[in-house]
């Protein structure tokens, strides 16, 4: 996803949040592996829609010692459509010299309704954003996202799914599999908005100021997946909104970049200015380093409903009373996170 809401009104909070941060030393935070020995690291699977960030995202996974990639399946209804999106994504694990990784689609429209990214996004996300990326032999997986995240989640042990981009793909195995939930971890999700703005005003409807693009595009897909009784870590606009990408971070990517991962970045930096004009952020690249369980930042709990109707807010995750069903990431680590992803992708 891309461009971030600036300004405008901050929503009201709800009775009842509970921190239950991810803050270094916090016993409740999901903490990185004390060791990074293969039997350690963690299990996880990559739902992305190939966006430029979903591809920093990618490679900083790759890089990780903590993490170990099970598969990719890629959002048919997010940027990328399904043949370039899983094109792209063969391709850089190519350039990125990645061992041998399952990668599958979706469906290319939302579970309810016809909303989608704008046609230039989906173009640039289907052209590899414009990465020098190789030619492959890397076939994609034959089958489906769904059959590949349960096939995925059944040979393997608390499996942690990460989406990117739209919810559709996770979501429609939830659904026609009913054990699926209980064969997973958790869930972090790069996505929604609950106290600050949502951001799908620059380039989609300019009366919507609530929700955010990964869920605007299929709210149903996120309610779904939010119902399911998983435990759902959302890395919304709350926390990325505290991790703008700076002029100094930029130059220090160019000056300073040395392995293929961090050469990526550099690339996607060179060739597109949106990046580094002030009005993009850390989205992807930080629900990767959460997800793998560097502590960057802290997250809250909090009940949400997400707003499905056609209207001015459809796609707003809003915050109502009672019991908590999701924890969203409420504050970020602008520094360490620059560290981090600097370190691993070099």
């Amino acid at each position: 996803m891309r461009v971030t809401a600036q300004g405008a009104r901050v929503l009201v909070a709800v009775l009842g949040l509970l921190v239950v941060g991810a803050c270094a030393g916090d016993p409740a935070a999901p903490t990185a592996r004390s060791t990074d020995s293969a039997a350690d690291r963690l299990s996880v699977l990559i739902d992305t829609d190939v966006a430029p960030d979903d591809l920093v995202a990618i490679a900083f996974l790759l890089a990780s010692p903590r993490v170990e990639i099970r598969a990719i399946t890629v959002s048919g209804t997010g940027e990328a459509h399904c043949g370039a999106g899983v094109d792209v994504v063969l391709r850089l694990l190519e350039r990125l010299d990645a061992p041998t990784i399952d990668v599958a689609c979706g469906r290319e429209m939302p579970i309810a309704g016809d909303r989608a990214f704008p046609d230039a996004w989906r173009a640039g996300a289907d052209d590899g954003s414009g990465l020098n990326l190789p030619s492959t032999a890397r076939q994609p997986f034959a089958g489906t996202a769904v059959e590949l995240i349960t096939r995925t989640a059944g040979d393997s042990d608390e499996l942690r799914v990460l989406t990117l981009g739209p919810l559709t793909n996770l979501a429609d195995a939830l659904t026609s599999h009913s054990d699926l939930a209980q064969r997973l971890e958790s869930v972090y999700a790069m996505g929604g908005a609950l106290f600050v703005p949502g951001n799908v005003r620059f380039g989609g409807p300019p009366d919507n100021e609530v929700a955010e693009w990964n869920v605007y595009v299929d709210p149903t897909a996120a309610q779904a997946v939010i119902d399911a009784g998983l435990t759902v870590r959302l890395i919304s606009l709350d926390g990325t909104s505290q991790v703008p990408v700076t002029e100094a971070f930029a130059e220090r990517i160019q000056r300073d970049a040395a392995g293929p991962g961090a050469l990526v970045l550099a690339e996607l930096f060179a060739g597109h200015p949106f990046m580094t004009d002030g009005s993009y952020f850390l989205w992807d690249p930080l629900a990767a380093a959460m997800a793998a369980g560097y502590p960057l930042g802290s997250f809250s709990a909090a009940r949400v409903d997400v707003e499905e109707a056609e209207g001015p807010e459809v796609g707003f995750i809003r915050p109502v009373e009672g019991t908590p069903n999701v924890e969203y990431l409420s504050s970020a680590d602008r520094a360490a996170a620059e560290a981090v992803l600097l370190e691993v992708l070099n």
